[in-house]
C-alpha cells in the first residue's frame, strides 16, 4: 500500500487554496476592470444638480408657485361669450363680453364689464364698473402661518442633495482604501503561507482559513463597492459604465460648537418652531379680541357701481351698510375655551423648543465624540509608526523576519485608514450639524471637504 507524504498532500492543498482564490477574486474584479476616473466634491456636486431629476423637478415647481403668487396681485380678465338666447320670451341676438377684475388690496376690489351685442337697431356697447369694500373690524387670520419660504425650500433641497453626494464619495472613498488594505493582506498571507510550506511540520491550517475568510471578506466589500458606484453613477447621472474613484481632500478645520449661537440658529431656521409660534400668537389674539370686543363682529360693506342698475336706470349708484353680529353664547364658556386653547400653543411651543433643543445637544455631542475618535486616532497612528520603525531595526539587527515587518507595515496602513476615514466622519457630522442649523451648506461646504 502506497504511504501518502504529508507534505505533498499539504503541497497539493495548497495550491488548490491558491487557484481557488485566483479564480475568485478574478470573477469579483470583473466590474473593477474599466480604469477609475478620479472625482472630485466639486464635480459631483456640479453633475448631480445638473442631473438629478428630483432637483430639476423640486426648482421648476418653485418657478411654477413664483408665477402663481406673481398672478394673484395683477387682473383678472374673463371673457364670455353668448351665440343665441332667449329673455323674457324675446330672441337675443349674440352677445360677448370682457370682465376685468383688480385687486386693489385685501378688502378692496375694483371690477368691470364690457358688453358687446347685435340688436335690431345695431350694434350695442354697455361698458359698467363698481369698486366694492368689504372689511372686518378687529378681523384675525382663520390660521396660523409661518409656513417654509421658497428660499428655505430651496435650501433644504440643496443641503440635502449635498450630505447626499457626500456620503457616497466618502463611501464609495472607505470601500476603495478597504479594497486596497484587504487585498494587501491577502498577499501578507499567501506569502505566510508559502513560509510555513517551507517549514517541516507546521500546522498551517489556522493560516489556509485566514486566507479563506479574506476572500470572503473580499468578495462582501467588491459587492458594496459595486453598489455604491451604481448609486453614485445614478445620482450624477453618467453612463453605466462608469466608474469613480472619489478624491475627498479634507480641509484644516475646527468647527465652532458653541450651544448658545447654533440654538439661535436653529430656533431661527426651524419652520416647525415658526409655526408653533405663529399658532400661539394667534390664539392669544383671539382670546384678547374677545375680552376686548365682548363677542361682537363688526362689519363694514358698501360699493360705488357704474351702469349696474336696472335697465331703463343706468348711471351711477352707491350704497353703504354698517353691521354688529354677536353670537348668543355663555361667555364664560367661551374664555374658557380660549383660555384652553392658549395653554395648549405654550404647552406644544414648549415642546417644540424642548425637542429641537434635545436634537441640537445630541448632534453636538456626536460631532465632540467624532473629534475624540480623530485625536485617539491619531495616537494610534503615530504609535503604529514607531513600531514599524521599531521592527525595522529588529530586522535589520537580525532578530524579526521579512514577513513580521510586512505584518506590522499593514498594521501601520490600517491605522492610517482608520485615522483617514474618522477625520471623514467628523467632516460629514460636521455638515449634518450646519445643516440642522439652517445653514446653507452649498456655501461652506468647501470649507470643510473639496
Amino acid at each position: 500500500m502506497n504511504q501518502v507524504n504529508p507534505m505533498k498532500n499539504k503541497h497539493r492543498i495548497a495550491l488548490v487554496v491558491s487557484f481557488t482564490l485566483v479564480m475568485l477574486l478574478s470573477f469579483s474584479q470583473v466590474s473593477w476592470a474599466t480604469m477609475p476616473k478620479a472625482i472630485i466634491l466639486e464635480e459631483a456636486l456640479k453633475l448631480a444638480f445638473q442631473h438629478n431629476t428630483s432637483h430639476a423637478l423640486f426648482l421648476w415647481e418653485q418657478e411654477l408657485a413664483a408665477e402663481r403668487e406673481a398672478l394673484e396681485k395683477h387682473p383678472h380678465v374673463t371673457a364670455k361669450t353668448d351665440p343665441v338666447g332667449i329673455r323674457d320670451g324675446q330672441f337675443q341676438g349674440p352677445t360677448g363680453s370682457v370682465l376685468l377684475r383688480i385687486p386693489l388690496g385685501e378688502n378692496l376690489d375694483l371690477s368691470g364689464t364690457v358688453t358687446l351685442g347685435l340688436q335690431d337697431k345695431g350694434v350695442r356697447l354697455t361698458p359698467a364698473g363698481s369698486l366694492e369694500l368689504d372689511y372686518k373690524f378687529l378681523s384675525l387670520a382663520e390660521k396660523p402661518g409661518g409656513g417654509p419660504t421658497p428660499e428655505e425650500n430651496r435650501r433644504r433641497q440643496v443641503n440635502n442633495l449635498i450630505l447626499q453626494t457626500v456620503d457616497l464619495l466618502v463611501q464609495l472613498r472607505k470601500q476603495l482604501d478597504l479594497r486596497g488594505y484587504e487585498e494587501d493582506r491577502l498577499r501578507h498571507l499567501e506569502a505566510s503561507l508559502e513560509a510555513a510550506r517551507q517549514t517541516p511540520d507546521y500546522d498551517d491550517l489556522e493560516l489556509r482559513k485566514q486566507l479563506r475568510d479574506q476572500v470572503a471578506a473580499l468578495a462582501m466589500i467588491g459587492e458594496t463597492h459595486d453598489q455604491l458606484q451604481l448609486q453614485l453613477v445614478t445620482l450624477l447621472g453618467a453612463s453605466d459604465a462608469a466608474l469613480y474613484d472619489p478624491v475627498v481632500r479634507l480641509q484644516d478645520f475646527s468647527a465652532t460648537l458653541s450651544e448658545e449661537e447654533l440654538q439661535t440658529e436653529l430656533f431661527s431656521s426651524s419652520t416647525s418652531l415658526r409655526q408653533a409660534q405663529e399658532a400661539l400668537t394667534l390664539a392669544q389674539a383671539r382670546l384678547d379680541r374677545e375680552r376686548k370686543t365682548r363677542g361682537w363682529d363688526v362689519n363694514a360693506s358698501g360699493g360705488i357701481r357704474v351702469n349696474e342698475g336696472k335697465e331703463g336706470d343706468p348711471g351711477w349708484n352707491w350704497d353703504v351698510a354698517l353691521s354688529a353680529t354677536k353670537t348668543l353664547y355663555p361667555r364664560n364658556i367661551i374664555l374658557a375655551e380660549l383660555e384652553f386653547a392658549v395653554a395648549q400653543a405654550e404647552h406644544a411651543l414648549e415642546t417644540q423648543e424642548n425637542s429641537l433643543l434635545g436634537e441640537l445637544r445630541g448632534a453636538i455631542q456626536v460631532v465632540k465624540s467624532a473629534q475624540d475618535q480623530v485625536q485617539l486616532k491619531g495616537e494610534h497612528l503615530a504609535e503604529a509608526r514607531d513600531d514599524l520603525a521599531f521592527r525595522r531595526r529588529q530586522y535589520e539587527a537580525g532578530l524579526v523576519t521579512g514577513l513580521q515587518v510586512q505584518d506590522t507595515a499593514l498594521i501601520l496602513r490600517k491605522a492610517e485608514l482608520d485615522y483617514d476615514h474618522e477625520k471623514m466622519l467628523y467632516a460629514q457630522q460636521v455638515l449634518t450639524l450646519w445643516n440642522l442649523c439652517g445653514r446653507d451648506l452649498q456655501a461652506v461646504v468647501y470649507t470643510v471637504i473639496n
